[in-house]
């Protein structure tokens, strides 16, 4: 009976099979590519988060920052009703304040400032102008990105550990083939 024996051309002695080593060899590409990955969706993130663009308001108007009065209705309420007000300050670009109901988004607190396009007289003419709020989109950008990248990777690591367990499966069948016959007492 053969015993197995390491190869001269081994660096490091071993009784480890070939797929055993490439088994170690994939943990070790996937710790280091799922690191790399977050490296990725943090990079991502920020540049998604960095881009944040305010639309120019309409011909004629100024964009100025209306100070909410009050809260502006929760979330929940968004989902019932989806023209939400709230009452809002603002300075006319003729230095006039106002007062009035302004649409918004839902879960602002009082305090908060939003964009408003208004006229020279202080009137408002576009309400709905906004920003996009750059910490959403880096984090949507970023955990989008990770995700699709650890996917890919799971998927990667799947497909390779299916071709290592083929290759022991053929050859254990191979070795039994040979070995049988002697341990059975058939030959």
């Amino acid at each position: 009976m053969d015993v197995p024996t390491p190869r001269d051309d081994d660096q490091e002695p071993s009784l480890f099979r070939v797929t055993d080593r490439g088994r170690r060899a994939l943990r070790h590409a996937q710790i280091v590519l799922g690191l790399l990955a977050i490296a990725v969706a943090v990079l991502v993130g920020g540049a998604a988060a960095a881009q944040q663009v305010v639309p120019a308001p309409p011909p004629g108007t100024t964009l100025v920052a209306a100070e909410l009065l009050e809260p502006s209705p929760l979330p929940e309420v968004a989902m019932l009703n989806s023209t939400l007000t709230t009452r809002a300050r603002w300075t006319a670009p003729g230095g006039a304040q106002h007062t009035g109901q302004l649409p918004v988004v839902a879960g602002l607190a009082k305090g908060d400032h939003v964009p408003v396009a208004v006229d020279a007289g202080g009137a408002v003419v576009d309400a709905r102008v906004g920003t996009a709020d750059p910490l959403r989109a880096g984090l949507v950008a970023g955990l989008s990105t990770l995700l699709a990248c650890w996917a890919v990777l799971a998927l990667a690591v799947s497909l390779c550990r299916s071709r290592l367990d083929a290759i022991d499966a053929e050859d254990w069948e191979t070795g039994w083939a040979r070995v049988e016959p002697e341990w059975s007492g058939r030959a």
